[in-house]
């Protein structure tokens, strides 16, 4: 298991988030979801209406994964997690359980009981691991083989 460092993202930070999500076409993003990333990345600077937080998951001084979650919006959707992602060739090392686990716990700080997330069909039975329970599926929903799949997970309290 890698001793990773999870910390905030900075501005610095935006070409090796790009090189993690690049890495990942077309297995998991397509190639017309990388402006929509972009917009994502630079909306951390506080110009997003939506609360959120972004974290880059670090080993060996290397950004290797990195995932965020936004909190407080519609009401059916109260929090969730976004974009998150591992470097394709360090993917099963323990650097996304790292990243998911942690951003489990910061919502759970927050105070949120429901988190919402899609993700693709082949990612999916991963997150179910973490208690993710399939809500609703859409074929091709990102794409041409790519289905979007919907899930959602009910938080206990911290220290229930």
């Amino acid at each position: 298991m890698p001793d990773p460092t999870l910390r905030p993202y900075r501005p610095a930070d935006r070409a090796a988030c790009l090189a993690l999500f690049d890495s990942n076409m077309p297995s998991s993003f397509l190639p017309h979801e990388r402006a929509e990333f972009i917009e994502w990345l630079d909306g951390l600077d506080g110009s997003s209406s939506e609360a959120c937080e972004y974290s880059v998951v670090e080993d060996a001084g290397q950004a290797v994964a990195c995932g965020g979650i936004w909190w407080g919006g519609d009401p059916q959707r109260p929090a969730g997690f976004a974009w998150g992602m591992v470097a394709r060739d360090l993917q099963r090392r323990g650097y996304g359980t790292r990243l998911v686990l942690a951003r489990l716990e910061r919502l759970r700080e927050l105070g949120v009981a429901e988190v919402h997330l899609d993700t693709t069909q082949h990612t999916a039975p991963y997150y179910a691991r973490f208690g993710f329970l399939e809500m609703g599926r859409v074929p091709d929903g990102y794409g041409p083989g790519l289905d979007r799949v919907d899930m959602v997970a009910q938080l206990e309290r911290s220290g229930a």
